[in-house]
This record gives C-alpha cells, structure tokens and sequence, in this order.
C-alpha cells in the first residue's frame, strides 16, 4: 500500500538518499560530454556505465550509417566522373582518381569496418565497383592502370570472400587473375609483376577451395607455389620471398590433407618446416615461431593418418614447446588443441598416465576460454571436445564417466545457428560414448543425427553403429552397409583413423582375415589401444 512506503519513495531516484555522481565540464576533468552523461544519468535515475555504453552503440551506429552513405555516393561520383569525360588524357586520370578512391573504399575503409562488425556494408561497393570493371576495356589503359585494376580487383574479392559469397569472390578473383597474367607476360622480368601474379593465383585457389572446386584450387595454388620459387630464384636472401615460398608450400599441404592425400601433403608440410626454420635462423620473430607451430601441427596430424603415432607425438610436441604468448587466446586455444592431440595419441600407444594428463591440461586452457566468451559456439565446441578426450581416458581407466556437460554443449551446437563445421563429428562421438556408458541416446537425439548431414564421418558412424549393437539387438545387415563405405573409404585413403572401427566391426561380425590384415597395421603403428588389446564383444542378431 502506499501508505506503508518511505517518503524518500515518492521522490524520483536523482533526489533520493545516494546523490548523483558529480559532473566537471572542464576538458581536464570529465569534458562536455561526460559531464552531460553524467548530469542525464543522475535524472534519469540510470546506471552512468548503462548509459555511457548506450550512447557508445548508438554514435557507432551513426558512424556505420555515414560511412555507408558516404562509401555509396563517393563510388557512385567516381565512377560517373570517369565516363562522364570525353578527353582521352583527362578520362585516363579520372580513372586512376577513380581506381584510388575504390581501393580506399575496399581495403582503408574495410581495416574501419571490420572491428565494428560492419564488413557486410561494402558490398553494395563491390558489387558497383565490380560491374565498373568489367565495362572498362584494357585497350584504353595504361600499364600502370591495368595493376591497379588488378589490384583492387581481387580487394574486392577479398571483400565478398569474408562476406561467405565465395561464387562472386571467383569472379572477381578471376578477373584479377587474368589482369595480373597479361601484365606478368607483357613484363617477365619483373618481380613485382610477378609477385602480384602470384596473389592473384593464391586468391583464385583460396576462392576455388571454399567453392569445393577442389581441383581448380590445386592447379592455382601449385601456379602460387611456382611463382613464389621464381621469385626466391631471383632474390634468395630476400625474406618476403623465402615466406611466399613457406606460405604456398603449407597452403597445398593443407589441400592435400583435406582431399585425404596424406602422402603428398607430407612432403609438402615438410618443405614449409624447412622453409620457415631458414627464417627463424635468421630472426626468431613471434609470428615465424607461431607459423612454426601450425605447420609442426599439420605435422603431428598427418603422421597419425599415416599410421605413424611415434612420429606424430614428436610433431605434437615440439609444437606444444614452442614458446607463444600467453596473453594471446589464438595461441592459448591452439596449446589446448596440441595436448588434446596428444592425449589422443597418447591412448593410441596405450599410455593412459602420459593421455590423462593432456587431457586435463587441455580441459583446463580450453575452459579458460570459453568461460571468458560463454556466447562463442567455436569455443563451446573446441572446451567440448577436450572433455570427451578426458572422458575417454576416464572410460578407458574404468573411472565414473559424466556425460551430462557434453551432452548439454551437443545440444547448444545442435540447435545453434552457426556451429562450427565439426560440431557433427563431436555429436557422434558424444552419443558413442553415451551408449558405452549406459546413458543411452533417446529418440529425439538418433533422428536429430540423422537430420544433419554426417555422411562424411564414416569412421565414427561405424564405431557408433558398432557400439550400439554390442548393446542392443543389431541387423547385421545395417553394419555391413556401413562397413562397406568405410572399407571404399579405407581402400581409396589409407587413412589409420579408419582401422580401429573396422578392426572393431571385423570382430563383432566374425571376420578373421578383417581382423589380422586390421591388427597388423595398428601393430606397425606401435598401438596399443584399449579397444585394440582388449577385444570386443561379438554383434547378436
């Protein structure tokens, strides 16, 4: 009632007990502005830090809304200036003016941008810059315009490549390319030429790989990779050279590894060691020591799908001793990706002791940074699976296993607008592990598997099927359809990933000639596996 309210209660929050904070004009002091926040704040009887940070979005906002109104017009004015101009001579410098202000706009303008979240707004930029080029005929051009039209070409590129429009970034990446060939061709001797060919093949690559044109890709980035030896050829103490040289053989690396071709990618993760090794003996910088540990990475990785687990912990863990920074929390979340890396090679070799204590140091770093950004999916999903490395070990070791965190983080992924790419292989992994515990899957969780597209996961499809029927009453049937993807898949691969769940698949179904020619190569691996020494139990009908 209101009788039974205080006095102070009818008056509003600025006159109440707690005086507003108070507000000093002077520059010195808090300045017009921060004196006028503060004065509003103690009126509006609102926190000063809420409403410092409302006026804070809202300035951003209007910024936003400038640069775009500006960007739009100024590449609208620039562009009719250069048709508008009849005169040869004077066309030719409206277009450099224009060519200038368009590569202002998409690479100055999107370095502004690109911290307010704002990237998307250059699009309307590129695509009026994109349509400008295309119209312009290099008959009418100058030598020094055609770079800079193959310049900003593949800026806009870069643009929509960010923006996930990867069919436009190969238009306009396309378009470089064939700019910066006419170019190289018309000039061979020189290496700036040659060096901007080169981008303008690594850019029509990158494009042509997210675009899944896997084989366009590789022809563009062994085109970048010859380019960058060309120019080490013709300056071999010049350091840029001797990192394009590093950075292309690491891309095809990369290539290779995805398309399962572990023995080229091998060799190529081997020439970009020695490459960024020639410069870290020249300047130990971070960034080459970095460099370093990713490719030591892709090392550690490679050697493990080649069956080769000695080698892949030596890679894993001379990437763990490189010395990074700690503040930095790229370098933090790529230490806990090396020990979860090696806590799963370590089980491998069936030394639990050495996995367990991986594990835990990556659970450890890796819930450090998730805590610190609890909304990132990425960062749910890299803490989710340090704990189900653990888990495992758990397992193995005959420890209680809590299922019910990485249960809850699979279906925050699941149901996430974005998650990240390897959120499915997490949730097959997760229901395996559920099963082999006793928890069980419901209903709801086998059809929301079977929703999303994990056809790509054979291996642990195959381990979860197998799981389920050393549980369950099983078709057999069901498991020899799954076994014959992966035996294709294995056959066409090699991949050592596959080996375990086929070994596992030959036992339950009675196979002896699957499981000697399988328990042969885990025994040249030097596995010692729990699943592997332990046996499995026989799939009932």
């Amino acid at each position: 009632q209101a009788g039974d309210l205080a006095a102070e209660a009818y008056f509003p929050a600025a006159l109440g007990e707690t005086p507003p904070l108070a507000a000093d004009a002077r520059r010195s002091a808090d300045g017009r502005r921060g004196a006028l926040l503060k004065l509003v704040a103690g009126l509006l009887g609102t926190g000063l830090d809420e409403l410092i940070q409302r006026d804070a979005r809202r300035r951003q906002r209007r910024l936003v809304a400038g640069i775009t109104v500006t960007a739009v017009i100024a590449l609208s004015m620039a562009v009719l200036a250069a048709f508008a101009l009849s005169a040869r001579e004077d066309a030719k410098r409206r277009l450099s003016q224009s060519e200038d202000l368009i590569g202002f706009m998409i690479d100055d303008l999107r370095g502004q941008l690109a911290p307010l979240g704002q990237v998307a707004v250059l699009k309307s930029v590129g695509d009026q810059a994109l349509e400008y080029f295309e119209s312009l005929e290099d008959a009418d051009l100058t030598e020094a315009a055609l770079l800079r039209k193959s310049r900003a070409l593949y800026q806009i590129g870069e643009v929509y490549f960010e923006l996930g429009e990867f069919q436009q970034a190969q238009v306009s990446f396309g378009l470089s390319l064939e700019q910066a060939r006419v170019l190289a061709a018309a000039d061979p001797d020189s290496s700036a030429r040659l060096f901007e060919l080169s981008q303008a093949e690594f850019w029509a690559g990158y494009a042509a790989w997210y675009a899944r044109d896997l084989e366009q890709a590789e022809q563009h980035l062994q085109a970048y990779h010859q380019a960058a030896w060309a120019l080490h050829s013709r300056e071999p103490d010049n350091p840029d050279w001797v990192m394009e040289t590093f950075w292309a053989a690491n891309n095809l690396g990369s290539l290779a590894f995805g398309r399962q071709r572990y023995e080229v990618a091998l060799g190529y993760f081997q020439e970009a060691v020695a490459r960024i090794e020639l410069l870290l003996g020249q300047e130990a910088t971070l960034e080459r020591r970095f460099e370093r540990t990713a490719v030591q990475s892709w090392l550690g990785s490679t050697y493990y799908h080649l069956g080769d687990l000695g080698q892949s912990s030596t890679a894993f863990q001379s990437a763990l001793a490189e010395p990074l920074d700690n503040e930095n929390a790229l370098h933090r979340e790529e230490r806990a990706y090396f020990h979860g890396k090696l806590a799963a090679v370590e089980l491998h070799r069936g030394r639990l002791d050495a996995a367990r204590t991986h594990a835990i140091a990556a659970v450890e770093a890796a819930t450090a940074l998730s805590q610190a950004d609890p909304d990132s999916m990425e960062l749910l999903y890299t803490r989710s699976a340090q704990d189900l490395q653990l888990a495992r070990v758990d397992l193995y070791e005959g420890k209680p296993v809590d299922v019910s965190t990485l249960t809850e983080a699979v279906a925050r992924l699941m149901t996430a607008d974005t998650p990240p790419p390897k959120w499915q292989a997490l949730a097959i992994d997760v229901a395996e592990l559920r099963i082999r515990t006793d928890a069980g899957i419901t209903e709801d969780w086998k059809e929301l598997l079977q929703s999303r597209n994990i056809s790509e996961h054979f291996g642990r499809q195959l381990s979860f099927a197998i799981s389920l029927a050393e549980k369950t009453n099983a078709d057999p049937g069901e498991i020899r359809e799954l076994l014959a993807t992966a035996e294709a898949q294995y056959d066409m691969s090699k991949d050592f990933d596959l080996v375990l769940p086929l070994l596992r698949c030959y036992r339950g179904l009675g196979d002896s000639a699957g499981v000697s020619n399988m328990s042969a190569v885990l025994e040249a691996a030097g596995s010692q596996h729990p699943d592997f020494i332990g046996g499995a139990a026989a799939i009932q009908p």
